[in-house]
């Protein structure tokens, strides 16, 4: 596996010990956010993001994403410290699915009215 760790900066929505959401930059210290990977499924190199990017950017928390893995939808790898990088082909095409599955109801909602 071929990475590149770098120093960032980024937004990740919290939740704090009282309940509150609101919005923390976290300095995030050789943490790997993005690498291209071959994925195993796909077979071929693919953009391999940091579970919780791809939490922020699907707007759900890293325990759906860890759902979807455990479920098959996702594919990942893991980093030598444990950490799980996603393939970002598999969660477009979760998204996609799930964007179907939305539409289809709305349609069936506005038919039923």
């Amino acid at each position: 596996m071929s990475a590149h760790g770098t120093i960032l900066l980024y937004e990740t929505n919290r939740t704090s010990d009282s309940g509150d959401d609101y919005m923390d930059t976290r300095k995030m210290d050789q943490l790997i956010i993005e690498a291209l990977v071959v994925c195993r499924i796909y077979g071929e190199d693919v953009k391999m993001i940091a579970d919780e990017k791809a939490a922020t950017l699907r707007h759900c928390g890293r325990r759906k994403i860890y759902r979807w893995i455990e479920e098959g939808d996702l594919h990942f790898c893991e980093t030598p410290d444990g950490e799980a990088l996603v393939c970002g082909r598999s969660s477009s095409r979760k998204m996609d699915e799930l964007d179907s599955i939305t539409d289809e109801l709305s349609g069936r909602n506005a038919s039923a009215n």
